[in-house]
């Protein structure tokens, strides 16, 4: 999975893309882009899964929305996905949308291929492709990372909706130093994720579908690096 350097480097970016654009984004309404537990797995378009997220240090909380809505060919003959991040402030509906090319898991070094991004009313704007080559670059510290101790806890019924799941607990990390706690089930599109719980993030999955459709419908302006990047 992408390391906290990495998704640190994609927060960094939707701050380089807003900041071009002069647009003002509080930090309550764009905390970052925390890790996703869970199995990845590449669904059919349209499917989707919403989460409430809340941020522990603050308590501010956000509706985020990770969907499939749309697939198309590589140069090379590869599949692609677009991969849409949708985040709604409850307080004030603020959405804030983050549309990814991806071959694979977003959170995997190498699989990101454009990103775009849309704040509020604002018209979409796409990043440069040096910028996210830098984002698919990992150090040889990465490289050599291991991933936390799983343990399996069991099986545990969740409600979502009408709906009751038998989840696998999974817990990251050790014993003494847990990572986060995490419910999945197969049936949950994307990373099979109902619920986990971690030091800075708690989420909690409230609908799941395949009829998803993209935020995003406009032509996105293209971005370039500032002078000397």
């Amino acid at each position: 999975m992408r390391s906290s350097k990495h998704l640190l480097c994609l927060s960094l970016a939707l701050v380089f893309a807003f900041a071009l654009v002069q647009v003002q984004v509080a930090c309550a309404q764009m905390p970052g882009l925390p890790k996703l537990y869970g199995e990845f797995k590449m669904p059919q378009v349209g499917a989707y899964a919403t989460y409430k997220m809340t941020f522990n240090d603050s308590k501010a909380q956000q509706l985020v929305k990770l969907a499939i809505v749309g697939k198309e060919k590589s140069d090379k003959g590869e599949d692609l996905y677009w991969y849409e991040r949708e985040e709604t402030n409850p307080k004030n509906g603020r959405v804030v949308i983050a549309k990814m090319l991806i071959s694979g898991n977003p959170q995997d070094i190498g699989t990101v291929h454009r990103i775009i991004f849309k704040d509020f009313n604002e018209k979409p704007q796409e990043l440069p492709e040096a910028f996210v080559a830098l984002l698919n670059q990992p150090s040889d510290k990465e490289s050599k990372k291991e991933e936390p101790e799983t343990k399996n806890l069991g099986t545990e019924k969740i409600k979502v909706g009408e709906k009751t799941l038998t989840c696998t607990h999974l817990r990251y990390g050790t014993e003494e130093r847990p990572t986060a706690d995490v419910w999945t089930d197969p049936e949950v599109p994307l990373f099979g994720l109902v619920k986990s719980q971690s030091k800075d993030v708690d989420m909690v999955l409230v609908g799941y579908g395949s009829d998803a459709v993209t935020g995003i419908t406009q032509e996105p302006e293209q971005l370039t690096m500032p002078p000397g990047k």
